[in-house]
């Protein structure tokens, strides 16, 4: 991971900037989730995520939720109505920064996976929030974290956070 040394001899992070798309419809609302290939051997293996990556030069968060979202699920930009940016989320590894992009369909979609990266796409109920997060094993890293299983996967970490804060402030 690339750093930068300080005049104290610390390694400062290099901080990557990634927008993620928080696409609701519905009554009760859903959000549109990923899960990330289980058949993969990556960091992200088996992670229930939002549609998202990094954000690339000379794009804005906005441009990079919608083409992140084209590349891993299959959602037109065209077929969606961005509402707001929220604030963005750190990483636990803080090294990440994502900036959650609010929108609602235009019309009728049919998300799927769109690349080997994601294995399934799926509107999630979003009043499963209203519980509160439990320990659960990851089925791929071999720990415990503070999550939801949902789909094979966990639904954990930042994804978690947005959503919870959300709907908690709703």
């Amino acid at each position: 991971m690339a750093g930068v040394l300080s005049e104290e001899g610390a390694v400062n992070v290099a901080i990557r900037e990634a927008a993620v798309l928080v696409l609701r419809w519905g009554q009760p609302e859903r959000v549109l989730v990923e899960r990330k290939n289980c058949g993969l051997d990556t960091y992200w293996s088996c992670d229930i995520a939002l549609p998202g990556g990094g954000i690339r030069r000379g794009e804005s968060i906005v441009e990079a939720a919608l083409r992140e979202a084209w590349e891993e699920a299959w959602i037109h930009p065209g077929m969606v109505k961005v509402e707001g940016v929220m604030e963005p989320e750190m990483t636990l590894r803080g090294d990440n920064r994502i900036h959650p992009v609010l929108a609602r369909p235009r019309g009728p979609l049919c998300p799927m996976p769109a690349s080997n990266e994601v294995d399934r796409v799926f509107w999630l109920d979003t009043r499963l929030l209203r519980e509160e997060p439990r320990r659960v094993p990851h089925p791929r890293r071999g720990v415990i974290v503070e999550g939801y299983m949902v789909a094979g996967g966990v639904l954990w970490g930042a994804t978690l956070r947005i959503l919870r804060r959300l709907y908690r402030d709703a």
